[in-house]
């Protein structure tokens, strides 16, 4: 007997044994459930485990909390793949930077490094004209007024803290 039959028999005994003839339906299609997890695809594995997942929480849900041997096997599943019917979180490795290589740099001990350049695929758009809404010697009186008062209010205070006392 393969090891995979092993965890298969003593999977669904587990189950069988928390629904204790309740439910015969439910048992079979858990039963259902992870036989054809276990000969799935590689693609569409982890989503087959997900829903033996979900119908083994359900079964355990229902269930006192006191912790028999089969009960206290099938949680620990549970909560142990809980995470496979969420969706995977990002990673840096699922981003792609896609830049072309602009030259090699030497160091003086010989490494060769290569510097890439960052390929921008729209256009940067030029800063809006100021001088549509403002004219440029208005601006430049009101710049230069704001420069005056902050500056005299920083003299003024470094004066009050450091001279006056």
């Amino acid at each position: 007997m393969t090891a995979e039959a092993r965890f298969y028999h003593r999977f669904v005994d587990d189950v069988r044994h928390c629904a204790a003839g309740r439910d015969p339906a439910s048992v079979a299609e858990i039963a259902r459930r992870v036989r054809v997890a276990m000969i799935a695809a590689p693609s569409v594995r982890e989503r087959r485990w997900a829903r033996v997942v979900s119908a083994v929480d359900e079964l355990v849900s229902a269930l006192p909390s006191r912790q028999s041997g089969a009960t206290a096997r099938l949680r620990a599943f549970v909560r142990e793949n809980a995470d496979l019917g969420r969706p995977r979180d990002l990673a840096i490795s699922d981003f792609q930077f896609e830049s072309r290589p602009e030259r090699i740099l030497t160091a003086a001990d010989g490494r060769s490094f290569l510097v890439l350049a960052l390929s921008l695929r729209a256009p940067l758009l030029p800063a809006p004209a100021l001088d549509e809404i403002v004219p440029g010697p208005t601006r430049r009186v009101a710049e230069w007024a704001v420069y005056a008062l902050c500056g005299g209010a920083a003299a003024l205070g470094l004066w009050l803290t450091f001279i006056l006392p």
